[in-house]
């Protein structure tokens, strides 16, 4: 038969010792060792002389660099130097200097436009726009067709880029900023067996509406 031994269950009291050493040892660790390097905290000094301080320091200002005004990248950082200066600085505000394009030189404008489609037939209508340039757009059709809203850029052969595509609509309303140089604006195709009339209104910098 094997040889069968009996090991002895450790007693309460060495489970408390060992306990005990445990604790001992974790509080030594958060005294030595986690409260300079994590929150500069160094009561025992054994964290300044392990270079634990430094951890921390240097932590702190990296999160500094990352918050401060001088770190806001590009136009936001014009744009908080203008704030400063104008209004002094503010606890509650943001900076998104993306959300206004403004126009050169040209005046605002207000263009409509009407063409008819026969059946089977399609038309463009366009405007041109620098980049950053828009415009607000209400078009009506007297029948449902094909819209494909558009842009070119200058010299462009065979190439354009979507931006909004229907098979079937009679209307539509919206704003559009010009996301390159070049012309912008729609392109119906009448589909049905009866003429359709398409008429567009649009207000913006455009230099006008026009049929390529």
């Amino acid at each position: 038969m094997p040889n069968t031994q009996t090991h002895a269950l450790p007693s309460s009291s060495s489970l408390f010792k060992a306990t005990a050493v445990a604790v001992g040892v974790a509080a030594t660790l958060l005294v030595t060792m986690v409260l300079p390097a994590e929150y500069g905290m160094d009561p025992t000094g054994i964290g300044r002389f392990l270079g634990l301080n430094a951890l921390k320091q240097s932590a702190g200002a990296e999160t500094t660099s990352l918050t401060t005004p001088d770190a806001i990248a590009g136009p936001n950082a014009m744009l908080a130097a203008k704030a400063d200066a104008a209004f002094g600085k503010q606890a509650g505000r943001s900076l998104d200097a993306s959300a206004v394009s403004l126009a050169g030189d040209g005046p605002m404008r207000r263009n409509t436009f009407t063409v008819t489609l026969a059946p089977g037939k399609g038309a463009e209508v366009k405007a041109h726009l620098r980049a950053g340039e828009g415009l607000t757009f209400h078009w009506q059709a007297t029948a449902a067709v094909a819209v494909d809203m558009h842009g070119e850029a200058p010299n462009a052969k065979n190439t354009w880029t979507s931006y909004s595509v229907e098979s079937a609509q009679k209307g539509a309303s919206g704003t559009f900023v010009a996301p390159f140089e070049g012309s912008h604006g729609w392109y119906w195709q009448n589909r049905g067996t009866e003429p359709v009339t398409v008429s567009i209104e649009a207000s913006g910098f455009q230099s006008e509406l026009y049929r390529p």
